[in-house]
């Protein structure tokens, strides 16, 4: 139990990222949090941490046993899972990696009520607007926009999205309105730099054909939500996902253009987590209250 306990507390300091937050999160105090570090760090002849006055990271040893620990408590959890069947109550920390934009967009509005349903879950969002590797970040569940490539890991579609090409009413009344393909020489975008291919539209031509068209950009960012608000703000043209602009359509803050000729591209939203013989509870719980709630999808806007 001992170690168990240690272990226990190992994790959460580095899921906290810091002693005294872990120490509120397991009803212990400081002192208590770095005794059972130090007596863990003893044990196993290792330095596992490296301590600041500002931060704590892993060491090479302890990154190492960060990760196997993660599977050992993992593997007990999921086991007693097996045990308890459908009256298991669904309790402990989870952490989840979105990108930033469909996070902020769609996932933060969904955790008050999420935690209400199971208060016994402790949430932490984690945002990356990139590919990140869930076992080496320590992180249970991830949503990924776009197919999943990592065959190490169990998908669950939650949906889809597409993209529309839209502008702020203000940029359009400085700039004038494009309403053929044409027509959007000598305007400017807003660009994405984390996902290029984005960057290029596909338009439907006069003779039928679909030309992937690009524009100068204006501005340009790798998070999906500061290129929102560029838009939103007037800055230019952008080709944008309908999870994040569905609520500035609706409201007048944006408005949709060459709908007619834009070539429709759909890609998959779904809920990834490493594959293991049992299903952690809380991650059940998550996965299966995202599929409820985006079901039918809320951004939708037809």
């Amino acid at each position: 139990m001992d170690k168990l306990a240690e272990m226990t507390c190992f994790l959460r300091v580095v899921d906290s990222a810091g002693f005294a937050a872990a120490a509120v999160s397991l009803g212990l105090t400081p002192s208590g949090v770095s005794k059972q570090i130090a007596r863990l760090e003893d044990r196993l002849g290792a330095r596992l941490l490296q301590r600041t006055t500002r931060r704590v990271s892993l060491t090479t040893e302890g990154r190492a046993y960060y990760e196997q620990a993660r599977e050992i408590l993992a593997d007990i959890e999921t086991m007693e899972a097996s045990v308890g069947g459908a009256e298991r109550v669904a309790r402990g920390l989870l952490r989840v990696n979105v990108a930033h934009g469909f996070g902020m967009a769609q996932i933060v509005p969904l955790i008050p009520a999420f935690c209400e349903r199971h208060p016994q879950i402790e949430v932490q969002l984690n945002f990356a607007d990139r590919i990140v590797d869930l076992l080496a970040e320590g992180d249970d569940v991830g949503i990924r926009l776009g197919r999943v490539r990592d065959e190490g890991l169990i998908a669950r579609r939650l949906g889809e999205h597409t993209r529309m090409i839209c502008a702020a009413p203000s940029y359009l009344a400085r700039h004038g309105t494009p309403r053929l393909p044409a027509e959007l020489e000598g305007h400017r975008a807003v660009l994405s730099t984390n996902v290029p291919l984005i960057n290029a539209w596909p338009l439907r031509q006069p003779d039928g054909s679909v030309q992937m068209v690009t524009l100068p950009g204006v501005v340009s960012s790798d998070s999906g939500d500061a290129l929102f608000r560029m838009v939103l703000a007037g800055m230019g043209i952008a080709y944008t996902a309908d999870f994040l602009i569905h609520e500035a359509i609706r409201d007048g803050g944006l408005v949709p253009l060459l709908q007619e000729y834009t070539a429709p591209q759909i890609w998959p939203i779904h809920a990834v987590y490493p594959a293991r013989k049992h299903l952690a509870a809380k991650v059940r719980a998550f996965v299966d209250y995202l599929a409820e709630s985006f079901s039918p999808p809320p951004w939708k806007l037809s």
